[in-house]
């Protein structure tokens, strides 16, 4: 669900023990999971709650991933970079202010990732949010000039799973696991009707407690509608870009951007958590074009979905540059300037660019969530939407950020309720 700062214990209180951050604040938490602690343990907690005791070492290494750097001396900064950050601060900024931060390099861009962790910290506490995705086919209809799986890529090897199949790895999840959030995402694939994509929720929310979040492309409101009325709780459709002329050249046929807009606004109306955003760094795109993308997303989005562009061999964009990752970092910390409460997840494709310090350096930049790839091991690699994809498995953050706490769902529920509100 949740991975946090630990804090160290410190000595007993009248409802269990004083804990100390690393910044000094003490607090007290309750302990009713986790008897018998002792001055100088170690622990994770959330809500006044102690969730378990880990080791000096662990502790050390999630102090490391999660703490940001120091901070910046702001008199040293341009007086353009400090008025754009006010006036986003003040929510009273446009399309220049956004480029002005979207353009900071040196200390300006290390200014921009140090208040966006301070923002997320004030606003979010030391919450990371740990989601799973379950990627359960990999055909697709449509022919996006970018993507691996694209209807006319050669040589793909397509799976589907079966109905029972995602149920299943679904469950596991959740109870094996302790995931509270799924995303079950696959191309625009029909072979899936909607009575199949109901009964494969149904049986999912039957058996476990969990938010599911659907992504299966363009199906139109009475799918969608079905499918909320079915249990799903989210729905994850990037628009991709703003930039219709742009649009047009990512996709040739098949998909319109007027489309898409108009499925994020019935997502809306029909009650989904809408999980959006728009691709970093794709070839023809500008600083004003990335601009009016984040306002497009903090308008549309409850989550935020924005990932860079990484080519893929084989198609038709598969010789142009991937996006930047620092570029991809300065989205990320002004969207948390935008947006202060919002959940932005680090993407496997940021991941995929920037390799193992990706997490560390995303979530000190403004990201506050994770993405866990569930995917079962037979097909996980055939989902080449890009090449050479991060597929980390266990690691400090899967370990430490699950529990099956019986009050953690409805922890999760609060806080998805908050950002709803």
């Amino acid at each position: 669900m949740c991975l946090t700062i630990p804090a160290r214990v410190v000595g007993p209180s009248a409802d269990g023990v004083t804990i100390e951050d690393p910044r000094g604040a003490r607090s007290e938490a309750r302990t009713p999971l986790v008897p018998g602690l002792e001055p100088g343990d170690w622990v994770l907690h959330i809500n006044g709650l102690v969730i378990r005791k880990i080791s000096p070492a662990d502790a050390g290494e999630i102090i490391e991933l999660l703490e940001g750097g120091p901070p910046v001396d702001t008199s040293l900064l341009d007086p353009g970079f400090r008025d754009a950050v006010e006036a986003v601060h003040r929510g009273e900024f446009g399309r220049a202010e956004i480029v002005r931060l979207l353009a900071s390099e040196g200390l300006e861009k290390e200014a921009l990732f140090r208040e966006a962790d301070t923002v997320r910290r004030a606003c979010l506490k030391d919450f990371i949010c740990i989601h799973g995705i379950i990627e359960f086919s990999n055909h697709c209809a449509k022919d996006c000039l970018y993507c691996g799986l694209r209807g006319e890529a050669p040589g793909v090897e397509r799976y589907r799973m079966e109905p029972g199949e995602i149920v299943a790895t679904a469950v596991e999840a959740v109870v094996d696991r302790g995931f509270k959030l799924l995303v079950l995402q696959s191309g625009d694939d029909p072979y899936y009707t909607d009575p199949m994509l109901v009964d494969i929720i149904r049986a999912i929310k039957g058996a476990c407690r969990v938010f599911i979040f659907i992504s299966a492309g363009e199906r139109g409101r009475e799918s969608y509608g079905a499918l909320k009325e079915a249990g799903a709780s989210g729905a994850l459709f990037r628009f991709e870009t703003s930039n219709p002329a742009l649009f047009r050249t990512l996709h040739p046929r098949g998909k319109d951007l007027d489309a898409r807009f108009e499925h994020l606004r019935f997502f809306k109306e029909l009650g989904y958590y809408v999980a959006t955003g728009s691709l970093v760094g794709l070839p023809g795109q500008g600083l004003e074009d990335i601009a009016e993308d984040l306002l497009v997303t903090r308008d549309l989005a409850d989550m935020v979905s924005t990932g860079p562009f990484v080519p893929t061999p084989g198609t038709p964009l598969g010789g142009s540059r991937a996006a930047a990752p620092d570029l991809c970092l300065k989205v990320s910390a002004t969207l948390r300037l935008m947006m202060k409460s919002a959940r932005i997840p680090v993407v496997t494709a940021f991941e995929t660019i920037v390799g193992d310090e990706a997490r560390s350096l995303a979530l000190k930049s403004g990201a506050n969530s994770l993405m866990v790839n569930l995917t079962p091991g037979a097909y996980r690699n055939l989902y080449t939407i890009y090449p050479d994809r991060f597929l980390d498995g266990d690691d400090i953050f899967e370990r430490y950020g699950l529990f099956n706490y019986k009050g953690s769902f409805e922890m999760l529920e609060e806080r998805m309720s908050e950002e709803l509100a």
